[in-house]
């Protein structure tokens, strides 16, 4: 039974762990291309409406106010708690695989005691 239990356990890790290997990828690639996006709202920002260059201070605001750079930050965001998620749902996994190898142990080490 302990045997079934931890197969099923480790089968359910294996899952998560490809689950939390794509949300870590994708989490990284969305704070890389942070730095992208706003270089590139920065470029379009270069001048200003007044037909003058804009200095790179109010290149910067107008990036941090831009909607694509506000929705890339939500979409970081939601990145980010699947990553923690995932991270939290695989150290469950991990702690009830430890459990059931010390209650293993302990029923093997309660035969020997009583010699079953």
């Amino acid at each position: 039974m302990e045997q079934l239990a931890q197969e099923f356990e480790i089968h359910k890790l294996r899952e998560l762990g490809k689950k939390h290997g794509t949300a870590l990828k994708n989490l990284v690639q969305l704070e890389d291309t942070k730095k992208i996006l706003k270089a590139t709202i920065m470029l379009e920002y270069q001048i200003g409406a007044n037909g003058k260059p804009n200095s790179v201070s109010a290149q910067e605001t107008f990036a941090y106010a831009d909607e694509r750079y506000k929705k890339h930050i939500d979409a970081i965001a939601e990145a980010t708690g699947l990553e923690m998620q995932l991270r939290w749902e695989k150290r469950i996994i991990e702690i009830k695989l430890e459990l059931i190898k010390v209650e293993s142990f302990n029923g093997n080490a309660e035969k020997k005691a009583y010699s079953i």
